[in-house]
């Protein structure tokens, strides 16, 4: 079972905040909650608050279910994977989640799971190359 967790540390440069992590978990509903919890712990290192910290979790929580429910159907042990990437830069926090998809279709913009991340946070896109999807989501420190 591949994981990898990458920080990038602090970087002093003209913008105050600058951070990044990486995270690849096994595309597994089990593993979703390692993917929430460092987004929110990104989000409460730099100064976010507990209602931004709490809709994060709840759009990042959306997006890797999502993902994992199209993820193409595999042997356990040989799951794919979901690689999340976190950046902090001022005051935006921005989470790409990323998974290999099947036969999986742009996620439905007047469905339930879509509006509720356009509703929690303040930029959000899809994007499907091959056989790769990605959902890029953005929040502002209020």
């Amino acid at each position: 079972m591949a994981q990898r967790v990458e920080v990038a540390p602090r970087i002093r440069t003209r913008t105050p905040d600058l951070a990044s992590v990486v995270l690849t978990v096994p595309a597994h509903k089990d593993y979703v909650v390692i993917i929430r919890s460092a987004v929110a712990q990104l989000g409460a290192c730099f100064g976010f608050t507990a209602r931004d910290i709490t809709d994060l979790r709840l759009a990042v929580n959306e997006a890797c279910a999502l993902l994992v429910a199209g993820a193409p159907e595999r042997d356990k042990r040989a799951a794919g994977i979901i690689e999340c990437r976190a950046h902090v830069r001022g005051d935006r926090l921005r989470v790409t989640v990323a998974a290999p998809v099947g036969g999986f279709d742009a996620p439905d913009p007047d469905g339930l799971g879509w509006n509720l991340m356009t509703a929690l946070v303040d930029s959000l896109a899809w994007a499907q190359d091959g056989a790769t999807a990605r959902i890029a989501l953005e929040k502002r420190r209020d």
